[in-house]
């Protein structure tokens, strides 16, 4: 019998935007476009824009992370 291989982690494209300012209509947010980045899951997607684009803490709790399709 064969021994079974482990498959690679299946990466996903993430879209990385930071909330620059707020508006009182709706909760209506305007956000500056960082980039993408390629990672695993949501947590490691976060973590590689935190590195790629040298976000302070500050603007890490600003940092919006959303699976592209």
């Amino acid at each position: 019998m064969r021994a079974k291989t482990a498959k690679p982690p299946k990466f996903r494209s993430w879209r990385v935007s930071l909330v620059r300012k707020r508006s009182q209509y709706l909760g209506y947010v305007t956000t500056r476009y960082l980039g993408r980045v390629i990672a695993e899951n949501q947590a490691a997607a976060e973590a590689a824009a935190v590195k790629a684009f040298n976000l302070d803490a500050e603007q890490r709790s600003r940092l919006v992370v959303q699976q592209r399709s």
